[in-house]
């Protein structure tokens, strides 16, 4: 008799353990397809996956995932930016979850020609964006909604707001850029004054036919598309990037500038209804020659790009007509276009840099702005926490929370009321 333990030892055992394991496995799988026919299709799955009514993100993982392991490596920007899926499309048709009823027709249709478009990620933060919110709360217990913001740069809710974010981050880092580039010398009264007010010194210019050493200008670039061939794609527009860079080496050999001398910011463009990509910017240097009969600039912009033309360039009023002229495109189109020109944009500009700066403008000396503030709770001024997850935000109504900007605005009005005249 083998001794209890050893019986694993004797291959004879194992064999026999081995082939009864396997006939146990195979009875209980024919009894299992026999009394559980039913094989889910596709769309069942995909319908499944998608978040339920008040579920969090956080609780879909774990019903989806049992005992998974938390990702080490996402960042805080990609962690915010994350949405259960909303929508789904196969040979069946869509997919949506009872939440995008209540999504705007235009919403919807923009989510869905980007997802057929295969940015499949962006179209769930598109549809996400307005109606998912999470909720924060600070350590007292103060509890309020935040609506999920998705940060895509044709959304009519988002593309205005990160415009005007872009602008401040900007402005005062460029300013003080250009201010050094029109400076005359430290000892000059007119340059003191400016700093001091915020502005450029010696600018604007006297009138002509005085032509000033260093000019404040906008200057806007335009390559040819053909419209027969649709909109173009990501790489026309890394293309113009490119055809740009090589326009500023070759202005620095034809005119003898150097790059501490000058600063060129601009923004990539598409027009709300036509095919030509464009930059839109501000030049801040030496005086450029642009005349009537030779069109110097447009010559050499002809040179580099061999079939493109056209490149306008003006005297701006001041420094923040200026970037404003460069930065206000990045909000334009969102609130006047089509949902399927908006979601053609998003294509066109898919991974692809707009705002881009070179020479003196590229990473100036300039003094570092302030690290951004965490949230504070406006009733006690302890910091917010981050929204757990996403969930609608007529869910987040129900519960009774207020909204967070809601909140803040009705105070500051309290305040103001309250002051003194």
């Amino acid at each position: 008799m083998i001794p209890q333990g050893d019986q694993w030892k004797d291959p004879a055992f194992v064999a026999a353990w081995k082939r009864e394991r396997i006939e146990d496995l195979e009875k209980h799988w024919k009894q299992r397809l026999v009394s559980e026919p039913f094989i889910p299709t596709d769309r069942e799955l995909a319908a499944q996956a998608m978040q339920s009514e008040g579920e969090t993100l956080v609780e879909r993982g774990d019903r989806l995932e049992p005992g998974r392991k938390k990702k080490a490596g996402r960042s805080s920007d990609q962690a915010r930016h994350q949405v259960p899926a909303m929508i789904a499309h196969d040979s069946g048709g869509w997919i949506l979850h009872p939440a995008t009823q209540r999504a705007t027709p235009e919403k919807l249709t923009k989510s869905q020609r980007m997802y057929d478009g295969g940015l499949t990620k962006k179209a769930q933060r598109e549809i996400a964006c307005g109606l998912l919110g999470g909720e924060i709360q600070c350590r007292t217990g103060h509890r309020f909604r935040v609506s999920y913001q998705c940060g895509n740069r044709y959304c009519k809710n988002c593309a205005p707001r990160d415009g005007k974010k872009l602008f401040a981050r900007q402005a005062n880092r460029l300013r003080f850029a250009a201010t050094r580039l029109m400076m005359c010398s430290d000892e000059c009264e007119e340059c003191s004054k400016a700093i001091e007010e915020q502005r450029l010194p010696h600018w604007p210019p006297a009138p002509k036919p005085f032509r000033p050493k260093t000019v404040c200008a906008t200057i806007d670039f335009t390559l040819r598309h053909d419209r027969a061939d649709g909109l173009p794609g990501p790489e026309r527009m890394r293309q113009l990037n490119g055809f740009i860079k090589k326009f500023c080496r070759e202005l620095e050999k034809r005119f003898g500038i150097s790059r501490k001398e000058y600063g060129l910011a601009y923004c990539d463009e598409l027009g709300g209804n036509n095919s030509n990509p464009h930059a839109h910017g501000i030049y801040v240097g030496p005086w450029l020659p642009q005349s009537k009969d030779k069109k110097e600039l447009s010559a050499l912009w002809h040179e580099i790009t061999g079939d493109s033309f056209i490149v306008y360039i003006e005297f701006a009023e001041n420094f923040g007509r200026a970037l404003f002229h460069a930065l206000k495109y990045t909000a334009k189109f969102a609130g006047k276009s089509s949902p399927e020109r908006l979601a053609d944009l998003e294509m066109v500009f898919h991974r692809v840099r707009r705002f881009h700066t070179l020479a003196a403008f590229y990473s100036p000396e300039a003094p570092k702005d302030p690290k951004p503030e965490p949230k504070k709770c406006p009733k006690c001024g302890e910091r917010l926490s981050d929204p757990r997850g996403w969930i609608t935000i007529v869910e987040l109504v129900r519960r009774g929370l207020q909204d967070l900007d809601a909140v803040i605005l009705a105070m500051n009005r309290e305040w103001a009321d309250r002051a003194p005249p």
